[in-house]
């Protein structure tokens, strides 16, 4: 029995080998789907061109905009002098967002009133102007508390802190919530899929269509032993993409793993089991290559 599986399968990998544009789909398709994923597919926003225009130029909106700066997502690259330069910079895309302070900024803290601060973001993104609003709102916020806690401290003579509600936030397995985590391991699932299913599909109607069919039902292999020698293949295929695209995520993208490896490697082989199994059906009731692949 192993005997003449094991003819098959060097048939299967012979078949499968000899095409240059099929060794190209299984080996280069993966890597460029992983770095695609890696480095395009991202919701992560850093390194914001920011534009200061500073009307005030006192202490306190220049320790607020060293917030900003202190925060990791705003990078300073013009200090405004003149009306009109912030909008000439978003238009020609020179920065995405512009933080203005108005003359007596700094006044109006002092005395206890609402100071203004315009943060003027380039909209053509809203994905990537809502997150800039929400860094914003949220240094600000701090920056705010600050400043009460420290007039509330003046006001009682004694370095207390007003009653306040912290809410403490904990994410999972993904502490900073990196997208490139989330991303690039799902590309696993992305590249078994239609590869195998792809291949698989292809595997019996191939025999039909060249006329090998009636030649293999007349030697002694079995039902069983045909089906292996069309599966293993291309479930042996799917493996080795699935620890390449892994060993590119851990050591080209610094993806931790934080799981079990087996527990990873029994759920791609049960996940593979379904897909080399649709691919199987889709190859037997076929009669062509293309009307498989349409399928």
């Amino acid at each position: 029995m192993f005997e003449r599986i094991k003819h098959i399968l060097i048939k299967e990998f012979i078949q499968i080998f000899r095409d240059p544009k099929m060794k190209g789909m299984i080996f280069l398709t993966p890597v460029i789907q992983v770095l695609v994923f890696g480095y395009a597919v991202t919701t992560d926003v850093r390194h914001i061109a920011t534009a200061v225009y500073d009307l005030d130029n006192s202490v306190v909106s220049r320790e607020l905009v060293s917030r900003f700066v202190n925060s990791g997502y705003f990078d300073i690259v013009e200090y405004i002098e003149s009306e009109g330069r912030d909008q000439n910079l978003i238009d020609r895309g020179k920065v995405r967002a512009v933080l203005r302070m108005n003359k007596g900024f700094e006044e109006d803290l002092r005395a206890g009133r609402t100071a203004q601060l315009q943060v003027i973001v380039d909209g053509t993104d809203s994905n990537t102007a809502g997150i800039v609003l929400d860094y914003s709102a949220r240094i600000v916020g701090q920056f705010s508390q600050k400043i009460l806690i420290t007039r509330f401290t003046r006001l009682k003579g004694q370095a207390l802190e007003p009653g306040h509600v912290e809410m403490q936030t904990r994410a999972w397995f993904n502490e900073n919530l990196e997208s490139r985590n989330f991303y690039v391991p799902g590309t696993i699932a992305i590249i078994v899929m239609p590869m195998t299913l792809m291949l698989t599909s292809m595997a019996v109607v191939r025999e039909k269509e060249i006329g090998t069919m009636e030649q293999i039902m007349v030697t002694p292999i079995t039902q069983t032993e045909f089906i292996l020698g069309k599966t293993v293949p291309f479930a042996l295929i799917g493996l080795a993409d699935v620890v390449m695209a892994t060993l590119i995520g851990v050591f080209w993208f610094e993806v931790p793993i934080r799981g079990s490896l087996l527990l990873l490697f029994a759920a791609t082989v049960l996940f593979l089991m379904t897909t080399l199994g649709v691919g199987l059906l889709i190859s037997t009731i076929s009669q062509t290559q293309q009307e498989a692949m349409m399928s």
